[in-house]
């Protein structure tokens, strides 16, 4: 009770009542709400160190630690589902990176002792099989197929010492264009594939790309386009010739 209050308990409870009242009435008021959303939002900006402090003290109370428990355990498919939820993975994923960013030189050090070396060797050999798994897994989404293609094109072009202009975006943009090989029209195994081969001189930029089938792009190899379209018994492909021009005229 409140020693400025002047009456009796039960006095006082129901003033304690009216009050919480007429406050759940007042913070109810889309403006009033509006303008303490506002209020909290300022306030964490200014003060996030203050906060964090003020969290680490907190969370390590027994009571505290105790009433988290009891609701891990109450709420764990709730948990679950919150974790494997594309939200919270790309938050965890953008925290991480932070970190990373942050504590680079202590990340280095730990990667140099022994000890880190020999605990991923063990953890390597232990999933070996799941890690394969995986690797199949990802390569045979978009996200996979998009960086493999990068990866290996832009090796190509470091080894034969030829610019590039490859990024996940600009061979999502060849895909979405030509969407089957432009060859033979066939939707399996599509494969990035140079207009002009890296043997006659050509660039590994994205105006020198088409999409291809993985038969197409291996009976053509170091050929020229026009050249092998006769063995073929085809038509050059007027995306081809289209980028052709391009590359003429810059």
């Amino acid at each position: 009770m409140d020693k400025r209050f002047k009456g009796t308990d039960e006095e006082y409870l129901e003033f304690r009542k009216r009050c919480n009242e007429a406050n759940k009435k007042y913070y109810s008021k889309p403006e009033v709400r509006k303008k303490k959303r506002i209020y909290c939002k300022k306030y964490r900006v200014e003060n996030k160190e203050k906060i964090s402090e003020y969290g680490k003290i907190h969370n390590k109370l027994p009571e505290v630690k105790e009433r988290i428990k009891k609701w891990r355990e109450e709420n764990k498919k709730h948990l679950k589902e919150y974790s494997r939820s594309p939200k919270r993975k790309l938050s965890k994923r953008i925290s991480n990176k932070k970190w990373r960013e942050k504590n680079k030189d202590k990340l280095i050090k730990l990667r140099l002792t022994p000890e880190f070396r020999e605990k991923r060797k063990k953890i390597y050999e232990n999933s070996k099989e799941h890690l394969k798994q995986v690797r199949k897994d990802y390569y045979k989404t978009e996200r996979g197929i998009l960086s493999y293609q990068r990866a290996n094109h832009i090796k190509l072009a470091i080894r034969k010492n030829r610019p590039t202009d490859l990024t996940r975006e600009k061979i999502k943009e060849i895909f979405e264009r030509d969407k089957v090989c432009v060859y033979c029209g066939s939707d399996k195994k599509l494969e990035l594939d140079h207009i002009i081969p890296l043997v006659k001189g050509g660039s590994c930029m994205s105006n020198n790309f088409v999409l291809a089938c993985a038969k197409c792009n291996r009976s053509k190899h170091g050929r020229d386009v026009f050249f092998w379209c006769k063995l073929q018994e085809i038509e050059v492909p007027n995306i081809v010739l289209e980028l052709l021009k391009e590359q003429k005229l810059n």
